[in-house]
């Protein structure tokens, strides 16, 4: 069976049935296929909030983390009494939690066409907290960041070429903006308006779920890339921006294939688009700025998702300790 498409979440919902058919066939009890059933159910429903960002392949140990974290916050918004330890889940219950996402997932290595194995995720994972699972996300570095944009800006005056702006504004999307790729991907000129204060744009995306919202990115950010296409290119406002050459829409395998050839040519070691959403996470959290104000521009529609970028470094410890 194939393992992946890049459709993350249809992805999980395929091997979900393929696991639970072949579970009815094995000898399992009742309240053993109910609880694998619910689990991995509610696996799907945490993984929502990366459908755009991910790929099986990109799952690693920190992910299966995040989903105990996950289920622990959902927990406490439920209203569950705190046990001893001061958690809302017992560890048996998050072991038993556990051992279903882990039986899952080893089917999908056995089964898997390419051969490719999760085993190795699962070795020695503990229930860590949601700063030593932030320490292993990928993002880029404030150094990073300045190398990828200045290799977009060397493209744009070197080629000067549709490809070049458009590369620009897709990563510029992502990075600032906090766009999903799949939003990105859609993108029309008419979605872009400026906002009452003028230093805005407010962007129209398509996103989770099938609804319209509101995105974020400030004006300067992307004038530059708007004014070609609209200037230069004579782009009409219902007109799809990230396009090939062949004027098709651009699917996320070639984004994904464009962008970490971006980062190959800036000289950044790191691959994938999530990482870009994720750096603008990051670059918001390490200024302090409100969570609810991330879980705004993020548009995360739970706030567990947004603190999951929460880190507590020895300068914020200190600067919160510290007398002024």
């Amino acid at each position: 069976m194939q393992l992946q498409t890049d459709d993350f979440i249809k992805d999980l919902e395929r091997w979900r049935d393929a696991y639970l058919g072949w579970m009815n066939t094995q000898d399992y009890s009742k309240n053993t296929l109910d609880l694998y059933g619910r689990t991995i159910n509610q696996f799907i429903e945490y993984s929502l909030s990366y459908q755009d960002e991910m790929l099986l392949m990109d799952i690693r140990s920190n992910y299966f983390a995040g989903f105990i974290n996950y289920l622990e916050e959902e927990a406490r918004l439920k209203g569950r009494k705190q046990n001893r330890a001061g958690k809302y889940l017992a560890k048996s219950t998050k072991d038993a939690y556990m051992k279903a996402i882990k039986g899952y997932f080893t089917y999908i290595t056995d089964n898997n066409d390419e051969l490719y194995t999760f085993d190795r995720y699962f070795r020695n994972i503990k229930q860590r907290d949601r700063s030593k699972q932030e320490e292993k996300m990928k993002y880029l570095t404030e150094d990073e960041v300045e190398k990828l944009l200045n290799t977009l800006e060397r493209a744009k005056a070197k080629k000067g070429d549709y490809n070049s702006y458009r590369n620009s504004l897709l990563v510029k999307l992502m990075l600032y903006g906090g766009l999903r790729i799949s939003e990105a991907l859609s993108i029309r000129l008419e979605d872009f308006e400026v906002g009452q204060d003028k230093d805005m744009y407010h962007i129209n995306v398509y996103g989770k779920g099938g609804k319209y919202q509101t995105a974020y990115i400030a004006k300067t950010t992307i004038d530059s890339e708007l004014e070609y296409f609209r200037e230069v290119e004579k782009l009409q406002g219902d007109d799809i921006v990230m396009r090939t050459k062949n004027a098709t829409q651009l699917d996320r395998v070639s984004a994904s294939t464009i962008v970490n050839r971006i980062y190959t040519q800036a000289g950044i070691a790191k691959k994938g688009l999530h990482i870009l959403r994720h750096t603008l996470a990051m670059r918001l959290t390490q200024r302090d700025v409100n969570p609810i104000v991330i879980k705004k521009i993020l548009r995360h529609s739970n706030i567990a998702t947004t603190t999951v970028y929460a880190k507590a470094t020895n300068k914020s410890v200190a600067d919160a300790l510290i007398s002024k």
